[in-house]
């Protein structure tokens, strides 16, 4: 097959045996566990036994765990797939045929929706014109300036041109980066229409309050390291003295809203930037 599916695993064993069982018995399978303390390899083995499992010594983030997975691919697709999303019968093949079709596109991505059926299309790169942005689904195949998330298929010839994912990156934001990426040199992303895979979003983790926190450090610490790779320094300044006051304000005076752990644990890792601290280097759990 031309295909290989790569699956980065973290205390996902409530969710990986569906995203496995969707996977259809003919493709190669890849699954980076990111030294999960569940059982996670334990179920791959036994739910995919001629599946590659790379079982890190120490969780190595998002796109550092997809680079590890997509080492090990020799097919000229590589699809990297959440591990709380399932695939639809016919969609690797769709995937291929589109791909075929447009020898430009370095990334590919289907349809996504929810399990509420909602259809989950319309992110924007934070650079992308107002104009530009989608607010319902097109009729058809479409180029834009992002596509993916829970279902990015690649071309491994742009992927690895690229050099894969950002390494500076733990988690978040490395989707957007490796998108105005390969837009900048001249790869198309194509939204392809007709095609299906199903994410249950937010779930390939046991969620916790703290888990809740660290992910928004490092939402926000990815946020302004994009922001200055790709528009410099000075705006990402300019973006951080804007954004982090209203954060820290908000943190503070809205103690009972819902959202005060997002936005706390946000400034907290905008603000880890600004003192040059490295993602990777605190990992997870940055307030351990």
């Amino acid at each position: 097959m031309a295909v290989t599916i790569v699956v980065v695993a973290f205390n996902s064993a409530t969710v990986l045996p569906a995203c496995l069982a969707s996977i259809p018995a003919k493709y190669q399978v890849v699954v980076v566990d990111n030294a999960s303390t569940d059982d996670t390899a334990a179920l791959t083995q036994a739910l995919r036994p001629e599946a590659r499992l790379l079982r890190t010594p120490r969780n190595l983030g998002f796109g550092r765990g997809a680079n590890a997975g997509f080492a090990e691919v020799t097919t000229p697709f590589g699809l990297l797939l959440n591990a709380d999303a399932r695939l639809t019968p016919g969609v690797l093949e769709a995937l291929v045929e589109a791909a075929q079709r447009y020898p430009d596109a370095g990334l590919l991505a289907p349809e996504i929706f929810g399990d509420d059926g909602a259809l989950q299309f319309g992110h924007a790169l934070p650079y992308t014109p107002q104009r530009r942005r989608f607010v319902a689904m097109p009729a058809g195949d479409c180029c834009m300036d992002y596509v993916g998330g829970s279902a990015m298929f690649f071309r491994m010839s742009a992927f690895r041109a690229m050099g894969g994912f950002d390494d500076a990156i733990f988690l978040y934001g490395e989707d957007d980066d490796i998108c105005l990426r390969l837009t900048a040199s001249g790869h198309a992303l194509i939204h392809v229409a007709g095609c299906q895979v199903l994410h249950a979003g937010g779930k390939s983790t046991t969620p916790s309050p703290r888990l809740e926190w660290c992910k928004a450090w490092h939402q926000g610490w990815s946020r302004i390291h994009v922001e200055a790779k790709h528009r410099g320094q000075r705006a990402a300044w300019r973006y951080l003295l804007r954004e982090w006051p209203r954060l820290r304000l908000k943190s503070s005076l809205r103690r009972g809203d819902a959202r005060h752990t997002k936005w706390h644990g946000r400034a907290a890792g905008m603000a880890a930037w600004a003192r040059g601290v490295q993602a990777t280097s605190v990992g997870l759990d940055p307030g351990a």
